[in-house]
């Protein structure tokens, strides 16, 4: 066999070797695309776990009689994780939720909150932020019972995500007194200055999972450290 024979048939070999390598590659890409995407996703999903902190509800101050002068009261942000509820339930029953939202919120049409949840859970997403509106604690005693949402957060998706803001029942009366908080619910004046080590309590940590844009959900596994707060009693 001369030099160039040998040349020619171990190019050929190597051409071989790396077709079949690349078909291999190109193989391995379509399974994981098209048929094991949805598992490594999930699998990717859990990874992004992280333990993240709970700010303390801001105790209250009281006059020597009882009467609040300064106090937090909770509020709550709706989302949902349309992926968990069952496709019997979802069916039956998004024509009726889609109703209430757009009834409720009045921002949307009901076909247009149809469409929103509908193209989440038929994509897989597991957080769906509904709207930016604020509820109190009587409104979401209301949405928990709606339909789906009736189901719970482990059947049902519905996610409240709890916030609070400082309310002073006299307004203006006694401001400079009682004082103010910052954007992060510090003391920079008055009474919630001076009591703010007090006031601020302990915050809290509770395990939540990042998701798409760069939301993160809650992930009640029953480790949450509990939050404590104090009141302020004023005495003449």
């Amino acid at each position: 066999m001369n030099i160039k024979k040998s040349i020619l048939i171990k190019a050929k070999i190597s051409f071989v070797l790396i077709s079949l390598f690349s078909s291999l590659i190109f193989y391995r890409i379509i399974i994981l695309q098209f048929k094991e995407g949805n598992h490594w996703r999930k699998v990717s999903e859990n990874i992004n776990l992280s333990y993240l902190k709970i700010k303390a509800n801001r105790g209250s101050i009281l006059s020597d009689d009882g009467s609040i002068l300064a106090t937090s009261l909770p509020f709550y942000k709706v989302a949902f994780d349309p992926s968990i509820v069952d496709e019997s339930l979802f069916n039956n029953k998004i024509d009726s939720l889609s109703f209430l939202l757009s009834n409720f919120f009045k921002d949307k049409s009901k076909k247009d909150y149809r469409s929103l949840i509908k193209n989440a859970k038929s994509s897989g997403r597991r957080y769906l932020r509904l709207n930016k509106k604020k509820i109190n604690y009587e409104e979401k005693e209301i949405l928990s019972n709606w339909p789906i949402f009736r189901e719970g957060r482990l059947a049902g998706g519905v996610i409240f995500e709890k916030t609070e803001q400082r309310f002073r029942p006299f307004s203006s009366l006694g401001y400079r007194t009682i004082g103010s908080v910052d954007e992060d619910y510090n003391g920079i004046v008055g009474l919630e200055f001076s009591f703010n080590d007090y006031l601020i309590g302990k915050d809290g940590k509770a395990l939540y999972q990042k998701m798409a844009g760069n939301n993160w959900k809650p992930i009640y596994d029953g480790n949450e450290e509990e939050q404590k707060m104090v009141m302020i009693l004023l005495q003449p």
